[in-house]
């Protein structure tokens, strides 16, 4: 097992992707803190990570509380060698009509959660000998999207975050990656768009297809193995060649040249 005798935190990880980290990450021997907002799921996810795995509640837009998770983990685990940034939330509205009630929660949720709990647990690993941070961002990050006034701007800003935080944090042996994967086919998307939307979306992709959750946490495994040691401040891209691609998608493409 890769993983074994290692700990992690990965927020947002009772549904969705961070879910799958934890349970890909915990089967490969990690002891992984589960932690979201609701406790019915994140019994449901401790129960598919098994024994090892941990759970913690609480909102981590709050300074305290991301600083009470990492003790969390310390406290259970008695080291801490990976976070995972992985909580958020998204909501779609235009432009003109956005409301600064719904701007404030997703700067707090994806920005200054990331911002809060990574320096937590910088703090915890650059006293010890080093760790892996990985923030989970989206292609959306560098892309103008209708109804994303907030999603795409935080995202980006999560990524900017990650080069800073791999620059100063390299001399504490802790590397810094971020990944940002395309769209991902789960329920928060079929919620969003629809079931046809989303298969419509796939012709629009040089793959031909949205990505698997499994996917991104494949990535995840590998950014925190010995084999992505000397890889820092680096924002991977997931996404089946959509951002390459970028306007000249496989539907103009073909549209082009029939």
């Amino acid at each position: 097992m890769r993983l074994a005798g290692q700990a992690a935190i990965i927020t947002g990880s009772t549904k969705g992707i961070g879910r799958e980290i934890a349970v890909r990450f915990a089967r490969e021997g990690c002891r992984v803190v589960i932690h979201g907002m609701d406790a019915a799921r994140a019994e449901e996810a401790r129960a598919e990570c098994g024994e090892g795995a941990e759970i913690f509640l609480g909102d981590i837009a709050r300074e305290d509380v991301a600083a009470s998770l990492t003790a969390f983990a310390m406290e259970k685990f008695g080291r801490l060698d990976i976070l995972i940034n992985s909580a958020g939330v998204v909501k779609m509205e235009p432009f003109l009509e956005f409301k600064g009630e719904t701007w404030r929660q997703l700067v707090d949720v994806h920005l200054s959660g990331a911002f809060y709990c990574s320096q937590a647990a910088a703090r915890v690993m650059a006293a010890g000998p080093g760790g892996r941070i990985i923030q989970i961002s989206t292609i959306a990050a560098g892309f103008g999207q209708f109804g994303f006034a907030a999603y795409a701007p935080v995202k980006a800003g999560v990524e900017a975050l990650t080069r800073v935080m791999a620059v100063e944090l390299a001399a504490h042996k802790i590397s810094v990656n971020c990944i940002a994967p395309g769209p991902v086919w789960n329920d928060m998307m079929e919620h969003l768009y629809g079931v046809e939307r989303l298969k419509e979306r796939c012709k629009t992709i040089p793959m031909q297809r949205m990505g698997l959750a499994s996917e991104v946490a494949e990535l995840a495994l590998y950014l925190v193995s010995p084999a992505a040691e000397y890889m820092t401040g680096q924002v991977l891209h997931l996404d089946g060649g959509a951002s390459a691609a970028g306007p000249f998608t496989m539907e103009v493409y073909k549209r082009a040249t029939s």
